[in-house]
């Protein structure tokens, strides 16, 4: 196939094409753009204001909101690119401006919908071609005070932003170093995880903590305003439950969570032995969670990039030949930056724009499968776009776009991607040395985040009676790791409270239990395609296409007759990561 032949030519990494988004895709032409948004936000409050809700205005509103979303993929996209930090920071403003002014207006009509007569609504439904549009006005509308509610958001969005303002301040002296001085935060997380060397590991691991150690009482001064402006919120909307909000968002129930939780708790015995038999490797009784979490570090398995697109896409076409012709698609047609680049962040990302039916995906290519694996999973949030429409909607797409859906999605193409290269692998040294890398992994799923999961819980019941000292917090934090560890580790991660940014995000509370929850989910649907590979390809596209129209526990219930809220199918996905490890150990000592 010509698409073939294509792929196999893609030697190098690839740049993506920004001109099919915007004609003009410069920051400036942007922020003209924005502008104008604003002035059209301000028509329609102005003749809102009235508290009559009509129809042009709120299908005014859903496009100037698709608008703003368009704007701020593309944001994200800039900032990859050598953009003036000048232009990035006014886009960055005009930008959470344009959604804050938003939100109010919607919450406003939120307001004025209440207080409607039924025979006003009723005639407003009767003759609406968008009822989904009237609808949305009452999403949302569970005893919430609307001036609090909008009062509160604001002041979080501050709070995020005055961490980021921290943390980006932050300059890391490493000594003794012959390649590097003074690092930056994100440069010194990195470095501290994944430099090859051991040493140059340890030392910037140590100094990155010291940094952060004398600083720790300022980011817990915005750490207890976030959680204490939340308090409060729920307080005032008369709303016990500080997870109820997360709850809703992420579409699932208290006692799903809780019984994915008690089935990882019950497996943790199973999972600790992986920890005991790394030690055994090191020569070591126990080792911290430093030496657990670096401990693949040596592994070498040289991908090139034509490779990584080869591989996820055969892996992935096994299981929907439409999926391995949307993979060729979008590298070819310009939806992938792989280039490595200084000015790009770590890691990845995918920007939706739904409206053009594209995404556009960066990440820093560098030959190893750890980087194969990232650019399989924001390939997966691609695929997940696709299948969404855009629809008329009255609230962001973070809004209604469930964190638990998300992350399934994109696991799914990683795990289906690493288990592919590890079945065809017969050196046992290089086999084993990937399972173990794909092991930690799963670690970091089911420890890593449950652990920060328990301490944000334990942070929010401490928080109710009084102000926490940054001691305070980093105990709590050591405990909780403690606990989901099993206590096997001489020490743990220390002042993850800072590092992770989850903690201060404005929008999405206990942004960590849904990685677990989409990592678990996506197991158990991987191993239902290999016996269902007909029935499977639809009824999973159909599973992403309908994110955000009902809970991500219904939809499940729905497309795959599986029910969440009991202990069988999470044990199942259990399951797999258990054989994973009982290979590992079978494989035993190789040469």
């Amino acid at each position: 196939m010509e698409g073939e032949s294509n792929l196999e030519a893609t030697a190098k990494p690839s740049r993506w094409d920004l001109n099919r988004i915007y004609q003009d895709c410069t920051g400036e032409a942007l922020i003209k753009n924005l502008n104008r948004l604003k002035s059209s936000l301000e028509k329609i409050e102005v003749n809102s204001n009235n508290g009559l809700v009509r129809e042009n205005y709120l299908l005014e509103l859903s496009d100037i909101i698709k608008q703003i979303e368009k704007a701020e993929s593309f944001y994200y996209c800039l900032a990859s690119e050598d953009t003036e930090p000048s232009v990035l920071n006014s886009l960055h403003t005009l930008i959470s401006t344009l959604k804050s002014q938003t939100r109010i207006i919607v919450s406003k009509w939120q307001a004025a919908f209440k207080n409607m007569s039924k025979q006003h609504i009723d005639g407003f439904s009767k003759h609406s071609h968008h009822e989904s549009l009237f609808s949305e006005l009452g999403y949302g509308s569970y005893k919430c005070n609307v001036t609090t509610t909008n009062s509160a958001r604001e002041a979080l969005r501050d709070l995020e932003a005055s961490y980021t303002q921290l943390r980006d301040n932050l300059k890391i002296t490493v000594d003794g170093s012959n390649e590097m001085n003074e690092l930056s935060f994100s440069k010194a997380n990195n470095t501290s995880l994944s430099h090859p060397d051991p040493s140059t590991r340890n030392k910037v691991f140590n100094a990155f903590n010291n940094t952060l150690m004398l600083h720790a009482e300022e980011f817990a001064s915005v750490f207890n305003q976030v959680i204490g402006t939340r308090l409060n919120l729920y307080k005032h909307n008369e709303e016990e439950d500080y997870l109820a909000e997360s709850l809703r968002l992420n579409g699932i129930s208290r006692k799903t969570l809780e019984t994915m939780r008690e089935v990882i708790k019950a497996n943790n015995s199973y999972l600790a032995k992986f920890i005991e038999q790394r030690a055994k490797e090191t020569i070591k009784r126990q080792l911290s969670w430093h030496e657990l979490m670096t401990s693949s570090q040596d592994v070498r398995y040289q991908l090139h990039f034509s490779e990584a697109v080869a591989g996820i896409t055969k892996a992935l076409g096994g299981i929907d030949p439409d999926v391995s012709e949307f993979i060729k698609n979008a590298i070819m047609n310009g939806w992938v930056d792989s280039e490595s680049r200084d000015s790009k962040a770590l890691g990845g990302f995918c920007a939706p724009f739904l409206c053009e039916g594209e995404s556009r995906i960066s990440i820093n290519y560098v030959d190893t499968m750890e980087s194969a694996r990232i650019l399989a999973h924001e390939l997966g949030h691609a695929w997940h776009f696709k299948q969404m429409k855009s629809v008329p909607s009255l609230r962001f797409l973070e809004e209604r776009f469930e964190m638990t859906i998300a992350e399934t999605a994109s696991i799914f193409f990683e795990i289906a991607y690493t288990d592919s290269v590890i079945q065809d692998i017969e050196d046992l040294r290089l086999k084993k040395s990937l399972l173990g890398w794909k092991i930690e992994r799963s670690f970091n799923y089911l420890m890593s985040i449950m652990g920060a999961f328990e301490f944000e819980e334990r942070a929010y019941e401490k928080r109710r009676n009084g102000l926490l000292s940054a001691s305070q917090i980093e105990q709590i934090s050591l405990d909780s790791q403690q606990e989901v560890y099993r206590g096997r580790l001489t020490e743990y991660q220390r002042f993850v409270w800072i590092k992770h940014s989850h903690f201060y995000q404005a929008d999405i509370p206990f942004y960590n239990y849904p990685y677990t929850f989409g990592y678990l989910l996506s197991i158990g649907l991987l191993e239902i395609s290999k016996t269902s590979n007909k029935q499977f390809p639809l009824a999973f596209s159909d599973f992403l296409s309908q994110t955000g129209t009902l809970p991500t526990e219904q939809l499940v219930k729905d497309h795959f007759n599986i029910d969440l809220s009991k202990p069988e199918f999470w044990q199942q996905a259990m399951k797999k990561i258990l054989s994973d490890l009982g290979e590992y150990l079978e494989i035993g000592d190789v040469k």
